[in-house]
């Protein structure tokens, strides 16, 4: 007999009390960028991805907002960074390491 077997999620990186990566703040959250991660989900194009999220403005040091989440799955992140809106998957989201500055 077959039963179901239930996997523990798997735990967040301890990144200390006052980081988090982007995909985890909550709407209305202010915080600085402190770096930019690596993520498996990208495999072989993680540093083409990370290299276009600094294009973008996604730079140690910025300022951003979350402003929004997408209806289903709260993908995508829309988040206000350098003047700038832009809306990010939740992959994306997770490389960017933030530290908050203060939520609304």
């Amino acid at each position: 007999m077959l039963t179901a077997m239930t996997l523990p999620a798997p735990a967040a990186p301890d990144l200390g009390a006052d980081r988090s990566p982007l995909d985890r703040l909550p709407k209305g959250s202010v915080a600085r960028i402190v770096a930019i991660d690596t993520h498996d989900a990208f495999g072989n194009n993680d540093r083409q991805v990370t290299q276009r999220l600094k294009e973008l403005g996604f730079l140690p040091g910025a300022k951003l907002r979350v402003i929004g989440f997408g209806l289903f799955g709260r993908d995508p992140i829309a988040v206000h960074i350098n003047g700038t809106k832009f809306a990010l998957r939740r992959a994306e989201a997770s490389k960017i390491i933030t530290e908050i500055i203060d939520a609304d």
